[in-house]
């Protein structure tokens, strides 16, 4: 069994995908495996990765449905941990080997996210991508504030997964954002590691570029579910904050309250009530 699955759907990436692939191959941590799945690519990318005779690499081939080719790929892994990647970005050298001592040394540990150094045109050299860093304590908390892990930098275990029967969901543009928060339900432990071990392009056709409108109001949705779910959880204890919900709630549709002002209260008062509202989160 390889020690680390790594996952990698590819759609129209002809000119980086190449630089992706040597990236995961010449990782100092040689066991792995690399699972490419081709999201239904009408250019050369097929022809590119097929240049590789390199036996850790499988190959997969899907009609054009992102979420689809990313549970595909969840599904074909048989490594301890499943690594996230994407085709036009490139992995530190020592990525894998890096995650996978601190996966290994802390056994409690989900999911292993990273810094990032970006980069492309415009892009200031010498620039990282960071914020949160080491444990994350109460996460669905917050993740109401937002999403706190760069998905291409993810390291998840993969049992953690299949005895849970989780996978990405259709939350376009933001599958993983509801992942982790369905992995925070049920009591998965993050850590963000702060050296950067990806380098990630910036370009004009990504997702949180070209669909960022999209991508922000899945990001409402899912910030929805989680403020009724931890009002649901404290909801026998403290029913007025169910009611003060609900108040706020109506306060929306009269366009009083934004759903960021709605997010940011209930943020704020589960934050300064923490030991009492979230002893058991």
């Amino acid at each position: 069994m390889s020690r680390i699955s790594v996952v990698m759907p590819v759609y129209n990436a002809g000119k980086t995908v190449v630089e992706a692939i040597e990236s995961v191959l010449r990782q100092t941590h040689e066991d792995l495996e690399l699972i490419i799945i081709d999201d239904g690519s009408e250019d050369d990318t097929l022809s590119a990765i097929c240049s590789f005779q390199d036996k850790r690499i499988v190959l997969l081939q899907n009609s054009h449905d992102f979420i689809g080719s990313l549970n595909k790929g969840l599904q074909c892994a048989s490594g301890k941990y499943i690594a996230r990647m994407d085709a036009d970005d490139i992995m530190h050298i020592d990525r894998l080997k890096i995650q996978h001592a601190i996966m290994e040394e802390e056994q409690g540990i989900t999911i292993c996210g990273t810094w990032m150094i970006p980069f492309g045109e415009n892009v200031p050299r010498g620039k990282i991508s960071g914020g949160d860093n080491g444990l994350i304590e109460h996460p669905v908390l917050q993740l109401l504030k937002g999403n706190f892990l760069y998905h291409p930098t993810t390291m998840i275990r993969r049992n953690f997964l299949s005895d849970r029967n989780l996978q990405y969901e259709h939350y376009a543009c933001a599958e993983d954002y509801k992942l982790w928060f369905e992995v925070a339900k049920q009591k998965g432990v993050f850590y963000i590691e702060s050296q950067p071990l990806l380098f990630y392009r910036i370009s004009e056709t990504q997702v949180s570029r070209s669909r960022q409108n999209e991508q922000q109001e899945t990001g409402r949705r899912i910030r929805q579910e989680i403020t009724e779910y931890l009002i649901e959880q404290k909801g026998n204890s403290y029913p007025e904050i169910k009611a003060l919900f609900d108040n706020i709630s109506a306060l929306k549709v009269k366009k009083l309250f934004s759903p960021e002002d709605v997010f940011g209260f209930f943020y704020t008062l589960f934050t300064k009530n923490k030991l009492t509202l979230l002893s058991d989160e």
